[in-house]
């Protein structure tokens, strides 16, 4: 009799635990989906560790370089395990909550109790809201158990299609902005070069605009789809992070090494200037703790500006400003640039 009693304890505190468990594991995917689908304020912290797990994969087998195509394929693969894991952990979820009752399920024919793998079944037809009806709940409670999670099957995986659309959306955006910036020079000096007419760069300041808006649309979307950070391209021209490097050299080069008497809008330098800063403190925040850049910034050649007739300053003082009060700044890109497989070689060409 003793035996038998802790037999029946035993069961019973099993049933306690796929109760427990299956009801926590459910709630944290069903949180995560809805922090990552709905939020403006960046994914779920089980996404967050999906995804990075994954980049780390693609990079480290690429060899860190950022011409793999292999790394082309990270950000798909992101998508694609963050939904199985939503899945899976929603399947997993309901399955051990089916567990804590030997009787939740029974076969609409023969009225006998499910066995853990009709359990699994039944639970994956529920969430898929397939409604096959060889398996039913036995009581009301499963019932009502049974259709909150048929619904929550169906608008969860509405959602992360819904929400992988968006993704690809503002991927694309990406690689507009790239393109944008590159197509205006080769190099921080050539993008001066091109503009310079003489007296001022006013065909540089015609495009800040329109490159403005694009990197706050990207800064924003960098917060409501953090995973867009793993979409990779294996052309230096259509990779933002070489891209922004880019800009921002320019940005630097036009604000500290040419003369505070040239025509210069300082309406659109502001503009400029706070676009980059709101790009680079979010990634800063989400995505470059604690690095230690392996490459040096180079110190910009200011001998070809000076060749097409731009005023620039002392050289010295150039030189020593891009080392020293642009140091911390410089090294975030140098980051930003390794984080994602590229070198200040893209930068300076």
């Amino acid at each position: 009799m003793r035996l038998e009693e802790r037999a029946n304890d035993a069961m019973y505190f099993m049933n306690l635990l796929y109760l427990f468990l299956g009801a926590l594991i459910f709630t944290l995917i069903a949180l995560d989906i809805i922090k990552t689908t709905f939020s403006s304020s960046g994914g779920g912290r089980i996404t967050e560790l999906v995804s990075r797990a994954v980049w780390k994969t693609f990079f480290s087998v690429s060899g860190k370089e950022g011409k793999s195509k292999l790394l082309e394929y990270a950000g798909p693969s992101i998508l694609t395990c963050t939904l199985l894991t939503w899945v899976l952990g929603l399947w997993a979820g309901l399955f051990l909550l089916l567990l804590s009752d030997p009787d939740s399920v029974i076969n609409s024919t023969t009225l006998s109790s499910a066995s853990p793998l009709e359990k699994l079944y039944y639970a994956g037809f529920t969430l898929s809201t397939l409604g096959v009806g060889d398996y039913v709940a036995s009581n009301d409670v499963w019932r009502i158990i049974t259709s909150v999670t048929a619904f929550s099957g169906l608008a969860f995986i509405t959602a992360s299609l819904t929400y992988f659309v968006q993704v690809l959306s503002a991927v694309g955006l990406q690689s507009k902005l790239s393109l944008y910036i590159n197509s205006m020079g080769k190099s921080p000096q050539q993008i001066l070069v091109n503009s310079w007419d003489g007296k001022g760069f006013s065909s540089f300041f015609d495009n800040v605009s329109d490159i403005c808006q694009m990197l706050m649309q990207h800064t924003v979307n960098h917060h409501s789809f953090p995973v867009i950070h793993y979409f990779h391209n294996c052309q230096p021209k259509l990779s933002v992070a070489p891209a922004v490097a880019l800009l921002e050299e320019a940005h630097q080069l036009l604000k500290q090494a040419v003369l505070q008497d040239v025509i210069k809008s300082e309406v659109k330098m502001t503009m400029l200037q706070t676009a980059l800063d709101s790009y680079l403190e979010m990634v800063k925040g989400s995505f470059l703790k604690n690095t230690s850049p392996q490459e040096a910034a180079p110190i910009p050649d200011i001998g070809k500006m000076e060749e097409k007739g731009v005023p620039i300053k002392n050289r010295e003082e150039v030189e020593q400003t891009f080392k020293q009060n642009l140091k911390d700044r410089r090294r975030l890109l140098t980051s930003l640039l390794e984080m994602d497989g590229w070198s200040w070689k893209e930068v300076y060409k």
